[in-house]
């Protein structure tokens, strides 16, 4: 009996994801909610970089990741001499500082904080979590309250689909002039000419080097490290959590209180960390000014590594839904690296026998190299005119290739 009923709420739940996901409004398919990981982002500030006032100002304005929900959970940047009693040279440098930081500050306290809409007093409550996970807050509030919470699956399901997949990135940002690259180019390319027979071999080559320098050396790069880190949540931080720690506006304790500050349950691990660079030069026929050019240049370096975090740790994946399903099309493209003949798995969800949410794969599609979207940062500006001047029409999704059974709202996950 309990087998058919999960069975019958499979199919409710899923026809539900498909009415809403084919629901339209004026033709076009409504906006689809899914689960998706959680995100706070932290910046290493430095001193020691050209238009540091324009690249922080890009980066704390850039648009929010948005196939994340924000889980932001205050300032956004730290000193990282405060957390180091050393010269910081390497990675390992850095990822100690940063280690320093999240425990002195407590940051994986924090972002369990921000998921139970923690108050000053103590007093929590599930609406975010049922919020992001369509859960009901009030039923899972009241089975925590009759103890009967390590039994309930949906409190299972969130802390595996939502808590656990809270992450927070660290980013490390340097400004470099590209004429010490330039030059240090050319003096080898010299190196390598003074060893040429003939002198006006070594005059060409010379004049070759010169020439390289010259197209090179305008502008600076900007090079951008950034640091992953997962917070740790599992079945038995979980039961620490509800049975110790968790209480709400009918069951205020302040033991509870005192105990959730200084906890040390709650960490943070470290998944990896990726780099990216991009060229700003100012010797192109621009129309924008140079802050605008470093602001265009900061933020889509960010993206930049974000998407190669996202292709190198599958814990960092997103999923997007379909935004049509013939033509299959979704909202991505080169901000998260997309590029032709990329392979995405396509997910349908159920629920399984114990009620927990789960994907299984119904198909393959490939990027089609013929219309990928370019929703890089300020693109969309460019794109319009060219749109306007041609009279083709703006391209507002990636197209791709494969079965023509899937709907709008299946999801999408890229693969190897």
């Amino acid at each position: 009996m309990k087998k058919k009923l999960l069975l019958f709420l499979s199919f409710i739940f899923a026809n539900i994801i498909l009415l809403n996901a084919q629901s339209t409004v004026g033709g076009k398919p409504l906006e689809i909610k899914y689960r998706r990981s959680s995100l706070h982002t932290i910046l290493i500030e430095s001193d020691k970089f050209p238009f540091k006032d324009t690249v922080l100002s890009a980066y704390y304005n850039a648009p929010f990741p948005d196939k994340y929900n924000n889980h932001t959970i205050g300032e956004k940047s730290f000193d990282p001499t405060k957390y180091s009693t050393n010269t910081i040279k390497s990675d390992d440098d850095y990822k100690n500082v940063i280690d320093n930081y999240f425990q002195q500050n407590k940051i994986a306290n924090k972002l369990v904080a921000k998921w139970f809409d923690r108050k000053p007093d103590g007093t929590m409550d599930m609406d975010l979590i049922g919020q992001r996970g369509s859960y009901n807050a009030t039923e899972m509030a009241a089975k925590i309250a009759s103890n009967s919470a390590r039994g309930l699956s949906s409190l299972a399901d969130a802390g595996e689909e939502l808590i656990g997949n809270t992450f927070v990135v660290v980013s490390k940002l340097n400004f470099v002039s590209n004429e010490y690259a330039a030059a240090a180019v050319r003096a080898v390319a010299y190196a390598a000419a003074s060893r040429i027979p003939s002198s006006l071999g070594q005059t060409l080559a010379q004049k070759a080097a010169d020439m390289v320098y010259n197209k090179t050396k305008e502008g600076y790069s900007v090079w951008t490290t950034s640091y992953l880190y997962k917070l740790m949540w599992n079945d038995s931080i979980s039961a620490v959590f509800y049975n110790d720690l968790w209480m709400n506006k009918n069951t205020k304790d302040t033991a509870r209180n005192s105990k959730f500050n200084y906890s040390d349950i709650f960490g943070m691990e470290f998944v990896g960390s990726e780099k990216s660079s991009s060229l700003v030069t100012f010797s192109l026929n621009e129309t924008r000014s140079t802050e605008k050019i470093v602001e265009i240049a900061t933020v889509r370096n960010i993206d930049a590594v974000y998407a190669k975090l996202q292709k190198k740790y599958d814990v960092f994946k997103t999923k997007t839904p379909l935004y049509t399903g013939f033509p299959i099309t979704a909202k991505i493209g080169l901000k998260e690296g997309i590029a032709g003949g990329d392979k995405y798995e396509v997910l349908e969800q159920e629920l399984d026998a114990e009620g927990k949410t789960k994907y299984v794969r119904k198909g393959i599609v490939k990027v089609d190299k013929k219309q990928i979207w370019d929703n890089r940062f300020v693109a969309g500006e460019v794109q319009a005119v060219d749109s306007i001047a041609s009279n083709k029409p703006k391209i507002d999704r990636t197209l791709f290739k494969g079965a023509k059974n899937y709907y709008a709202g299946m999801l999408i996950r890229q693969i190897k």
